[in-house]
């Protein structure tokens, strides 16, 4: 009896040890908190922010794996020769005389700037040149292309991205203008045709030019008031500038 209690009790402290590390235990939970990022880096850099999305999903494991928690590194990328920043190390694929060895990968403060490299290493690398020349909401064609220039050894690769980009409707993310990203993945988030015609309607009123706008009211002086007068005069004559205003104001109406 004793030794089933201890085994009990070992189980749940081990459950909720995997949940105080398991940031996102809800797929829309990862998606809300790096959308604007994704959104961001698309307009700086041309990449769809459904790929990002998508391989920082499949790449982190939804922010639980290794390498997310423990170096903040949510795109796999390794150190190659041209890092000069931290590095993490963690088996994965290289063999060293047939022997699986650990593998040298980046790390960073923050997930914010994994994001930030994953732009700058694939608009760095001439290897992903072509990826550039396809359209932005293809992403179909973006998906391939990494596989093709050898993102990823997993065959399936391209297929996983866009089956999740589907699943999740990543790709109505590449729609959304940069200042305004929609919470797509939540069940309480506006309809994106709400969104993106409140940012680009379809009838925009023109904007007010000098000539078009409405003249200020006129603030009357009295006619005693000659130019030059001090502050002193100026205020003892303040009832008969009231006076006169009333009167505008009134014949208005």
């Amino acid at each position: 009896m004793f030794k089933t209690k201890i085994i009990f009790w070992g189980l749940v402290v081990l459950l909720l040890c995997g949940i105080s590390k398991s940031s996102f235990a809800q797929p829309t939970n990862y998606i809300e908190t790096y959308q604007k990022i994704a959104v961001r880096e698309m307009h700086r850099s041309g990449i769809p922010a459904s790929i990002t999305l998508a391989q920082g999903i499949l790449e982190s494991s939804w922010g639980n794996g290794s390498l997310a928690l423990k170096a903040n590194n949510h795109f796999g990328i390794k150190c190659k020769s041209t890092w000069t920043g931290p590095t993490f190390f963690i088996k994965d694929d290289d063999y060293k005389k047939g022997k699986l060895v650990k593998s040298c990968f980046r790390s960073y403060d923050n997930a914010e700037d994994s994001y930030v490299d994953h732009s700058e290493f694939l608009t760095d690398n001439p290897r992903y040149e072509r990826l550039f020349s396809y359209n932005r909401t293809d992403y179909k064609k973006w998906a391939h292309g990494l596989k093709k220039c050898g993102y990823a050894t997993d065959k399936k690769y391209a297929y996983k991205l866009i089956n999740t980009i589907k699943k999740y409707k990543l790709h109505e993310f590449d729609l959304m203008p940069e200042e305004r990203p929609a919470i797509i993945a939540s069940e309480n988030a506006p309809k994106l045709e709400m969104i993106i015609a409140q940012s680009f309607p379809s009838n925009p009123q023109p904007k007010p030019t000098p000539n078009s706008m409405p003249a200020p009211e006129a603030f009357v002086l009295p006619d005693d008031y000659q130019r030059g007068d001090g502050l002193r005069k100026f205020a003892s004559k303040g009832n008969k500038i009231l006076i006169n205003n009333s009167s505008i104001l009134l014949k208005k109406r």
